[in-house]
């Protein structure tokens, strides 16, 4: 399959020697200078490479090359782990001949191992040499850790006449939780945007899209996103405000939400999908901090795996996520199958029953008849292969 990239953009991923066969290097290039919208994870221990791009940006908000590495996450490395990422950097900007503040760094792995930079550096002529148009799906792989696949998503619109084009790339399987996920996520697009609309676009997006997955609970160190966007479609400025905003921020949602979608479904031994919604809270905060707490309960997601319709459990997580409700007003609802009805414990014929939970798609359902604010949060069931692949993670 061959994804072409917008106008000006081009990609590459090669394996370089970080990991012993698959990929491990790759690099995303815009042949005319663009403008970059960035968020980072809130985690406190924050890898190298994040600390470098957010000083980068803190300078510039041009950006012509992004570079990064799988095999090592290149955190918990102190001034040698700062001095490797700007290094990457460097080295990328002699090669191409670009300026050292114009390329950010990314990197995910094994936290607290000092990189090896050696093969990295051999390998950045190649992997300049070979950018191409249609690079994405070796770029790809080049940030693929525990993933099973690669994960791309592409959407075009019309901005007055002008054909625009949206790419995004992402990586991650394990370590996802909100906000945002053990990832990397990079959009490309050739739309001429004002740097106020790129930054309000990926931002609203980001809530309902990359904010609203989890897989295990665990917040990332290295968790980027990036959103660059070259003005190679030549199309007319769109601002904050109007219909060509609109649309942009529309089909910038389906690519950044079809990605998180893909994260999800390839969580590390996950078997089954869950789409948790949170209806009738008092505002949005709320609706998505009690979808949050049932989509990360370890209890619920057995009972998921194991086709349980625990719905107790249910009950349970959001009762004790902080949020405050009455439950002798509280609906469950598993699978379209109601279990709690107005706080009440309806049994659903063993007919009902046995299929809730069943299928590789489920759902999970709570009202709680407070108010109009709804949320949605995607997650994911665990596996003893979850557990097998984190206990040998490192070794």
């Amino acid at each position: 399959m061959k994804i072409k990239l917008p106008k000006g953009f081009k990609a590459n991923g090669m394996h370089c020697g970080l990991k012993k066969k698959r990929k491990d290097l790759a690099l995303f290039y815009s042949v005319k200078p663009a403008k970059c919208a960035a968020l980072f994870t809130s985690n406190l221990v924050k890898a190298a490479p994040v600390v470098f791009c957010q000083k980068q940006l803190a300078k510039t908000n041009c950006i012509r090359a992004i570079i990064a590495n799988s095999g090592n996450a290149n955190c918990m490395t102190g001034e040698r782990g700062l001095k490797d990422a700007k290094r990457m950097a460097k080295e990328v900007a002699r090669e191409m001949h670009l300026s050292e503040k114009t390329v950010l760094v990314s990197s995910t792995g094994v936290i607290g191992r000092l990189m090896n930079m050696d093969p990295v550096i051999k390998g950045i002529p190649h992997l300049v040499k070979g950018l191409s148009e249609e690079g994405i799906i070796e770029a790809a792989e080049g940030i693929m850790t525990t993933d099973r696949f690669y994960k791309i998503s592409s959407r075009t619109l019309n901005v007055k006449g002008k054909k625009v084009t949206i790419v995004g790339v992402a990586k991650g399987a394990g370590m996802i939780n909100p906000n945002m996920a053990t990832m990397l996520a990079y959009i490309m697009t050739d739309v001429n945007i004002s740097e106020k609309a790129l930054r309000k676009a990926l931002t609203a997006v980001n809530e309902d899209s990359f904010n609203a997955i989890t897989v295990d609970g665990d917040m990332s160190t290295n968790d980027t996103v990036v959103l660059l966007a070259n003005g190679a479609a030549d199309n007319r400025m769109v601002t904050e405000k109007g219909h060509d905003f609109e649309n942009f921020v529309k089909q910038l949602g389906h690519v950044m939400s079809e990605i998180a979608d893909m994260i999800v479904r390839d969580g590390e031994g996950a078997t089954k999908f869950v789409e948790v919604t949170v209806k009738g809270a008092r505002s949005f905060k709320t609706a998505k901090k009690g979808a949050k707490a049932i989509a990360n309960s370890v209890l619920m997601k057995c009972a998921v795996h194991g086709g349980d319709p625990n719905w107790g459990r249910v009950a349970s997580s959001i009762g004790s996520s902080g949020i405050k409700f009455d439950p002798n007003k509280m609906d469950v609802v598993l699978d379209g199958v109601v279990f709690l009805k107005n706080g009440r414990f309806v049994d659903p014929s063993a007919e009902k029953k046995k299929y809730v939970f069943k299928d590789s798609d489920v759902s999970i359902e709570v009202n709680l008849h407070q108010g109009d604010k709804d949320a949605c949060v995607h997650s994911c069931d665990i596996s003893k292969k979850y557990i097998a692949i984190n206990s040998y993670y490192t070794t």
